[in-house]
């Protein structure tokens, strides 16, 4: 686990041994926090945006927003986790780990076409990767820190889509990598593009990747080529 994870876990620990009225506003004030973050990182972009203007528009103090977060990116890296824990909710909702391997592939594939539709998410992490690549003196850590906070997310799921859960480091990196990129590239061009694309050839894109990752017995189902 890296630094910055267990700082944030420390922090969360912290907020949870407070008395219950000072845990409900301290949950409401980094809430208001990360949905001012959230948008103002989708409009202004992530190297733009500004703390002091995050914590304006939460109607928080500067420093109500370095009590819960340490800059920018630990603020982004926060944005990611919550992200993460919505997409286990919704594949708790809708698989059990009885589930079959089909129906695996399926709500993995219908909720990544609906990522890609998510233009405010979409953009975060957009944006993040532009900026890491205009510091290349932080993109190492910044990129290893992204794989760490991704792999965390998928191993919450391990029970109901365990093909997604990766031992070896580098095949997991390499399997977030390509997931990243067939969704950045295809929100991209949505975006640049709505009618360059249409949703029949989004979702064959995502699907085909989907059955990339989840195995061999997949690879023998009968799956759209891919354009």
């Amino acid at each position: 686990m890296t630094d910055s994870l267990k700082r944030r876990r420390t922090k969360e620990s912290q907020r949870k041994s407070s008395p219950p009225h000072t845990q409900e506003r301290a949950i409401q004030t980094r809430q208001d926090l990360l949905n001012a973050a959230r948008f103002i990182f989708a409009r202004d972009g992530f190297a733009v945006a500004k703390l002091e203007e995050i914590a304006q528009a939460a109607g928080k103090t500067r420093g109500a927003l370095y009590a819960n977060f340490e800059d920018k990116e630990d603020l982004f890296f926060a944005l990611i986790a919550e992200d993460l824990s919505q997409d286990y909710e919704t594949y708790k909702l809708k698989l059990s780990p009885s589930s079959s391997l089909e129906e695996r592939a399926q709500v993995l594939t219908d909720r990544l076409v609906d990522l890609v539709h998510d233009r405010q998410r979409m953009l975060l992490h957009i944006e993040f990767k532009l900026f890491t690549l205009r510091h290349p003196h932080r993109q190492e850590r910044l990129a290893e820190l992204h794989t760490a906070m991704c792999y965390q997310g998928s191993s919450s799921t391990r029970d109901l889509i365990p093909e997604l859960h990766i031992e070896d480091t580098l095949e997991r990196r390499r399997a977030i990598a390509s997931f990243g990129a067939i969704l950045d590239g295809t929100a991209i061009n949505l975006f640049f593009d709505p009618i360059g694309s249409s949703e029949s050839e989004i979702r064959r894109k995502i699907e085909r990747e989907v059955r990339e990752h989840l195995g061999d017995k997949l690879h023998a189902m009968s799956a759209p080529p891919l354009l």
